[in-house]
């Protein structure tokens, strides 16, 4: 980790002094930069702050697992499609932590000794004093982060104040034992608050993806927002080390609440609202707006030269480069969306005398079905890139006899005119979708088949519909019921759905789970509310099958498991992840169950 940011700050200098290839035979080895190269160089320093935030773990949409697992495929979001890797039956998290080689354990000590080194060293650095203290709240919201990805995962972790220095003797010194959960979380917020205090309101257009103070407002926002839902679903164990007195709850909640307030209150942001016309279009483009709109609060930016394979890995089978098709919705999400009259999300495909209702067109199942669903969810026949996205399990014979398709290349022995499944789903074989649906959230409508690393679509880190629904979760769980209405109704009425007159506990979830779906939020929503172990209990998630009949022409669903039969598992245990390098390091305590 060194050795790379040293290179990237050696970089920076030859490219600013200019004087590197003339000096080329006299200069010195990468490793034994001096403190005045860099400290008195502020491209030097501009470049260590940005490894600093290129390091941090915001939890992208195009950040992969392991064997080309999302952590969606973790929760009641979707399903893997692939029968290979991991997870294909999964138990989270030993399928999750079984790629050690890309890191998924998530110790993130190399980033915090690098910003600890920084908060250090900025200090002395010969610029300007305003820089100096911009760059040092810098430091403290991504030291926060850093410590944030940490305490969701494992607890009470150890809280390294300062960079360590190994002089080959010291080992013992340099071994921290674990914080209790209550401090790792107090740490976080205290970094926060100096964050907050320092950063600016907002960027020069140069720097526009940098932290702001609104940036450290919405991560405690969210931080304590998860500390109190600890406090008050969790239990506490091994003396504190993971879990958080019941007591602290409010308190924590509270600071969640201020921290969103004081984003809603500022003013600066409001929710994206650029075709309210069609609101299905305005909020798939939420996600597609590459400039820094009104909703985003802090975004990770790609480029053509450094850009992610999000398209790459989920885009459907037919508009693929290779991979493709690797998020399949489940039924059950899909039945989360309500419709827009405020009714239960749940498709009729049946009717009251229990006969198949045929649909003319294959997405007439969906008709007033919340906007938002088809913002993010590719459903049979769905309109794509100048073509449709074709669904279909099989055909309904002349005979009224199902003929299911086995592989993409299966042909209708009536009329073999006709393939049995869809150009994009759902043979058993291959690679299609699992569920009956595919991801559309993020993905670019405009470019074709996009191969590896040449997606540019953003990532809201944090976005101001997140920060009404943190507010509301807050306020209900303060007792005002009132405030977390008015929020949740602001969401609603945004995404063009019947307000609600009241709201409970579990509606407010209910509008997380679909307003921020594959926002790579809702495995942690699951933790926190302690509700994993039941959502994912040995859990087949169903699919919608969609049958051609081909008399008529039309379309009959059956809801049914997915394809692959595939189940999921979340352990009592695994509300926390083991702990790593318990063996190499006696001071630290193993979570429980591992």
């Amino acid at each position: 980790m060194k050795h790379k940011i040293l290179c990237i700050i050696a970089a920076s200098i030859c490219l600013t002094l200019g004087s590197c290839i003339d000096d080329f035979l006299d200069r010195k080895p990468m490793d034994v930069i001096s403190d005045r190269d860099v400290w008195g160089n502020e491209s030097a320093i501009r470049a260590y702050l940005a490894d600093m935030y290129d390091n941090v773990m915001v939890e992208p949409h195009e950040w992969k697992t392991a064997s080309e697992g999302f952590l969606s495929h973790y929760t009641d979001e979707s399903l893997r499609t692939y029968t290979w890797g991991i997870p294909y039956n999964p138990t989270f998290p030993d399928a999750y932590l079984n790629d050690y080689t890309n890191n998924r354990v998530r110790w993130e000590y190399n980033n915090v000794r690098t910003i600890n080194e920084f908060i250090e060293k900025i200090p002395d650095a010969t610029i300007a004093q305003s820089e100096k203290d911009n760059y040092l709240a810098e430091a403290y919201f991504l030291r926060a982060f850093n410590y944030f990805v940490m305490v969701k995962r494992f607890g009470g972790v150890p809280l390294v104040r300062e960079a360590q220095k190994y002089d080959g003797a010291n080992i013992e010194d340099l071994k921290v034992p674990r914080s209790t959960e209550e401090d790792t979380w107090n740490f976080i917020a205290e970094d926060l608050d100096r964050a907050i205090a320092g950063l600016p309101e907002t960027n020069a257009s140069e720097d526009q993806f940098r932290a702001t103070r609104y940036a450290a407002y919405a991560l405690k926002s969210r931080a304590m927002l998860y500390a109190g839902s600890i406090a008050r679903y969790g239990n506490v164990q091994l003396n504190g080390l993971v879990g958080i007195p019941s007591d602290r709850a409010n308190q924590y909640f509270n600071l969640s609440l201020e921290a969103s307030g004081a984003i809603i209150n500022s003013g600066r942001y409001s929710l994206y609202d650029k075709d309210p016309n069609d609101r299905a279009a305005n909020f798939q483009n939420l996600f597609l707006d590459r400039t820094l709109h009104e909703e985003a609060i802090f975004v990770k930016a790609y480029s053509a030269d450094k850009g992610h394979s999000f398209d790459y890995y989920t885009s459907p089978e037919s508009f693929k480069v290779s991979y493709g098709n690797n998020i399949g919705p489940t039924l059950e999400l899909v039945e989360a969306f309500e419709y827009t009259d405020g009714r239960p999300g749940v498709l009729v495909t049946n009717d009251a005398s229990g006969d198949p209702i045929y649909y003319d067109q294959p997405e007439d199942i969906f008709e007033g079905k919340d906007p938002r669903f088809f913002a993010t969810i590719m459903y049979p026949n769905n309109p794509w890139q100048g073509n449709n996205v074709v669904i279909r399990r099989g055909i309904i014979g002349s005979d009224g006899v199902k003929v299911p398709a086995a592989a993409f290349s299966d042909r209708f022995a009536e009329d073999p005119s006709y393939t049995l499944a869809g150009k994009d789903g759902m043979p058993i074989q291959g690679d299609g979708t699992r569920s009956g649906f595919l991801l559309k959230k993020y993905l670019d409508p405009v470019n074709l088949r996009l191969a590896r690393d040449r997606s540019t679509t953003s990532f809201l880190v944090f976005r101001y519909g997140e920060t009404l629904l943190n507010y509301a979760e807050a306020a209900m769980e303060l007792g005002r019921p009132e405030d977390a209405s008015s929020k949740v109704n602001e969401v609603r009425n945004r995404a063009g759905i019947q307000p609600k007159t009241s709201v409970t506990m579990e509606d407010i979830r209910h509008e997380r789970q679909v307003e921020l779906a594959f926002e790579n939020l809702r495995l942690w929503d699951l933790i926190r509310w302690r509700t994993a172990t039941r959502v994912m209990d040995n859990t087949v998630f169903s699919a919608l099958l969609p049958w051609l009949d081909y008399g008529t022409g039309k379309y009959v669903y059956e809801k049914a498991p997915n394809t692959l039969n595939s189940a999921k598992t979340f352990l009592e245990r695994n509300y926390y992840q083991p702990i790593p390098g318990v063996a190499q390091n006696d001071a630290l305590v193993q979570n429980p169950g591992f």
